[in-house]
């Protein structure tokens, strides 16, 4: 019973007086990723969001849809990146050289511009 009791103390000390850890405390020194949000609109009319726009991180296999609200976003590593703002009846814009921080949040509000149509529309039969 002595060595019962001896042990139970022992475990319970040891337990009570360890040092405590987080696991989250061997990936604090990992990188974080950055992040970039942003608003597609119309440069057209009274600059309205553009939902369902692509966005496209150039040279990788990123690539969203703006929502409803006409915003988008993207988690990254840390580098620089080409964005590709595409959307049908618009022209298309290539935002160059966007560069993502670690912890870090862009925001990016792009306009689009309306593609013109140079039909003759009584040439149409």
């Amino acid at each position: 019973m002595r060595l019962l009791v001896t042990a139970f103390l022992i475990f319970t000390s040891t337990f009570l007086y360890s040092q405590s850890f987080e696991v989250s405390s061997f990936f604090a020194d990992a990188p974080k990723n950055g992040k970039i949000e942003g608003v597609v609109l119309d440069n057209e009319v009274d600059h309205e969001p553009l939902a369902f726009a692509t966005i496209t991180v150039k040279n990788t296999d990123f690539e969203t849809n703006s929502d409803l609200n006409g915003s988008f976003s993207f988690n990254l590593k840390p580098g620089k990146y080409t964005l590709e703002v595409a959307f049908l009846g618009y022209a298309t814009i290539e935002l160059l050289d966007v560069a993502v921080v670690a912890g870090n949040t862009i925001s990016i509000t792009q306009k689009l511009k309306a593609l013109k149509l140079n039909a003759d529309i009584s040439q149409i039969n």
